[in-house]
């Protein structure tokens, strides 16, 4: 794990700065008076929090910090375990959680860093009675490239995508571009279609899914430059069946996304447009998790769980943690760089 929150230089200076500083300076603890001290504000780096909920108690410790930092795992592996009652149909030795080489963050040619943004992490434990039944960690914030090799997931991943018709034609025959045409879809019009965890079948799948797409009896929606009104109408006959709409795939391997934008990474100065509920947990039962965003509680499988949830906006919409375009869906993503050095992945 690589974490660069200053260079190396700026480091250095600062630490023999303040050794310096430290044989000349001559201090002494002097008394405030009350009226001194009502003037006096400040925030703890390290607070508790504590909740309740269906006969679960809960100890939250939230780091008051921002992090950039850019890491790399060999192997994310988590709930490997076979349970015929809690994991049935799944297949022998796989996992709730399995990313081969993941990463936070890139790295550029000339070696500069593109970090992944955290602000205000945290570490939670849950109690039932006097036994502890589940801990996650987490973060209130966050924002950047995510990238790995995914075998298999458990959790709630949702995804949004919208782009131009350009690329469904693309994947398109003739029978299939005359009904979109038909339908009002054109190359220039712009659509957009919520995706999630889906099985091979379409049907939605929240345990060691490892395919993402349109569930079966959602489909797209035109948001500009279709035929009129009747397109939408149009459009809904053509519902997501069996990972297809009029034959065009809408469910795609989860290993083709090598990397993904967190929160909007369009901009990284700021946290402006970062994800929010971002957590891994682990729970011996079905576990309500508070949302950090909304205050509303999530259930977390038993077993490992990844959270991504949807998060308000500053416009107060909910917006999907992880947006991307057709030709991205259809195609995937090209594994950024995220080692210093000849390798892209797995340094």
């Amino acid at each position: 794990m690589r974490s660069i929150p200053l260079p190396a230089r700026q480091l250095t200076a600062a630490v023999l700065a303040g050794v310096l500083s430290v044989s000349v300076a001559q201090a002494r603890m002097e008394e405030l008076a009350d009226s001194e001290l009502s003037n006096v504000t400040g925030q703890a780096f390290i607070n508790l929090t504590t909740d309740a909920n269906a006969g679960i108690n809960y100890t939250r410790v939230n780091f008051g910090v921002n992090v950039d930092t850019q890491l790399n795992i060999k192997k994310l592996q988590l709930g490997q375990y076979n349970d015929a009652v809690t994991r049935p149909g799944e297949v022998a030795g796989s996992s709730d959680i399995l990313i081969n080489h993941f990463a936070l963050g890139t790295v550029n040619a000339d070696g500069s860093v593109n970090p992944f943004k955290i602000a205000n992490p945290f570490v939670e434990l849950a109690y039932n009675g006097n036994k502890v039944v589940g801990v996650r960690i987490g973060f209130g914030e966050s924002k950047g490239t995510l990238s790995g090799d995914i075998q298999s997931l458990t959790g709630n991943i949702p995804v949004h995508i919208k782009g131009t018709g350009n690329a469904i034609y693309d994947k398109s025959n003739f029978a299939q571009q005359t009904a979109l045409f038909l339908a009002g879809v054109y190359r220039s019009s712009t659509m957009e279609a919520d995706a999630q965890l889906v099985t091979s079948g379409g049907e939605a799948d929240s345990i060691r899914a490892t395919q993402s797409g349109i569930k079966n009896g959602d489909g797209l929606t035109c948001t500009a430059g279709c035929a009129g009104g009747w397109t939408d109408a149009l459009l809904g006959a053509f519902a997501s069946s069996n990972c297809s709409i009029l034959g065009i795939a809408t469910c795609f391997p989860l290993s083709q996304f090598q990397s993904l934008p967190v929160g909007n990474t369009a901009n990284m100065a700021n946290m402006e447009g970062a994800a929010r509920g971002f957590f891994i947990s682990f729970q011996t039962q079905d576990l309500a998790w508070k949302d950090m965003d909304r205050n509303a509680f999530i259930t977390a499988l038993k077993g490992a769980f990844m959270n991504m949830p949807k998060y308000k906006d500053a416009n107060g919409n909910l917006v999907a943690p992880i947006n991307i375009n057709f030709d991205q869906a259809f195609n995937g993503i090209p594994r950024q760089d995220t080692c210093l050095g000849t390798a892209t992945a797995g340094c």
